[in-house]
């Protein structure tokens, strides 16, 4: 009768566990990430599970199937983005399904879907919860012609990203080359 207890209490330990480590790792990566400045646009969706939320669109999602040695890329895999300096900001370099050992800092994504000439990739910064009423506010702010929406990403070693605050900007004018 003593080894049900003991083994009730090993599994709660061990889930508790769990769910502690997947916070823990998100929030090394806030503490410790290299930060990265990325422009964004705006979508603004509700969860009646989870409230209000933007969905960030980023042109690093966009892959265009040329860029990438070999095959096409198929729904699913592991892509890698290396980001490059370009100001404030980074810019997405070459893709590639291997990881890349010679950019400063590089994002691991999977691809949600792909055809022949390109395809979509997820890093898990695509939503943002905002307060209620504030979604539709934040989304207006980034679509003026005068304005910019900015998101600030943490990137881990390993290309984990956690999205750290989204903020609205005037525009600059892009510096011509």
């Amino acid at each position: 009768m003593q080894a049900f207890p003991r083994r009730f209490a090993l599994i709660v330990a061990l889930q508790v566990a769990l769910i502690l480590g997947l916070l823990g790792a998100r929030q090394l990566t806030l503490r410790t990430g290299q930060s990265v400045l990325l422009r964004v646009e705006p979508i603004d969706p509700v969860d009646f599970f989870r409230g209000e939320y933007v969905v960030l669109s980023y042109s690093i999602s966009e892959v265009q199937s040329s860029w990438l040695a070999g095959p096409p890329l198929q729904k699913g895999e592991t892509v890698y983005m290396p980001l490059e300096r370009s100001g404030r900001f980074v810019e997405p370099g070459a893709p590639s399904r291997t990881r890349p050992t010679d950019s400063f800092a590089f994002l691991k994504g999977t691809v949600t879907s792909a055809d022949k000439t390109h395809c979509r990739v997820a890093y898990g910064i695509e939503s943002w919860f905002v307060p209620r009423g504030k979604g539709p506010e934040l989304e207006r702010e980034g679509r003026r012609n005068d304005r910019q929406l900015i998101a600030e990403v943490r990137v881990d070693t390993q290309g984990h990203a956690v999205l750290k605050a989204v903020t609205v900007e005037p525009k600059r004018p892009t510096p011509k080359r």
